[in-house]
């Protein structure tokens, strides 16, 4: 059975804009970050926090905290333990879906510990090159995409429906910025690592289900009646002569 993958996502706004009174301990931004949202809001640009739910549980990426899990709300959304490292002035936005994965909770485990003992330990973390919303769509793309990862070497794929506007001020910033490369986030090719550490993650299960849809697909192809039968051939007489 498949399950949703959701795009929970948070508007971080100043201290003066933030109205939340919750005391449950939360991920707290750098005072870098903060003066950063600052600047920010009076040009009109956005600085978000994303996090993903896959069967019940939502996985997040943050600053020392590295990736955290905790229980998700049934279809996305907000709640106070869903939001426990959500930072201090998230405020929900909207949860989108993404697509759907066959990966069972196993799988989705070791997606997770390969991907935190790469690149997303809590000292990976860096505002431009590898923030929430990289690890976000680096677990997104693994889950739903596994199947083409590990089968072929497209580096063209990406997840369609993740929008691209909630990480581009961290593209904008890091294009400015001395890039380091084993710090920058590379989607795809750490997305297809962390399956690729586990041969099995996600492959037999997409592989077997793909191959159903296909052989479905075939079957329901539209046959042609007799009259187009008698047509065609009566095309192709006319051709011949």
């Amino acid at each position: 059975m498949a399950d949703n993958v959701i795009l929970n996502i948070y508007d971080l706004v100043s201290d003066q804009q933030n109205q939340s009174s919750t005391d449950e301990p939360r991920q707290q931004l750098s005072g870098f970050s903060r003066m950063f949202v600052g600047l920010l809001e009076p040009l009109g640009l956005g600085m978000y926090h994303t996090s993903v739910d896959v069967a019940g549980f939502r996985y997040q990426f943050g600053s020392t905290l590295g990736i955290a899990r905790t229980s998700s709300p049934i279809g996305g959304g907000d709640s106070a333990e869903s939001r426990r490292y959500v930072p201090g002035n998230g405020q929900y936005r909207e949860s989108i879906i993404l697509g759907q994965t066959f990966c069972n909770q196993k799988e989705v485990n070791s997606i997770i510990q390969h991907l935190r003992e790469s690149n997303f330990g809590g000292d990976n973390y860096h505002l431009a090159h590898r923030n929430c919303n990289h690890f976000s769509e680096t677990f997104a793309t693994a889950l739903i995409l596994g199947n083409e990862l590990v089968e072929g070497g497209d580096t063209n794929v990406r997840l369609e429906k993740f929008p691209k506007w909630v990480n581009r001020l961290a593209k904008t910033t890091s294009s400015g910025m001395s890039r380091d490369s084993e710090m920058a986030c590379n989607v795809i090719a750490e997305a297809r690592m962390a399956l690729e550490c586990d041969k099995k993650v996600g492959w037999g299960i997409t592989s077997a289900v793909k191959k159903s849809l296909t052989s479905v697909d075939r079957s329901k192809k539209k046959e042609l009646t007799a009259k187009q039968k008698e047509a065609l051939a009566k095309l192709k007489s006319r051709s011949t002569k």
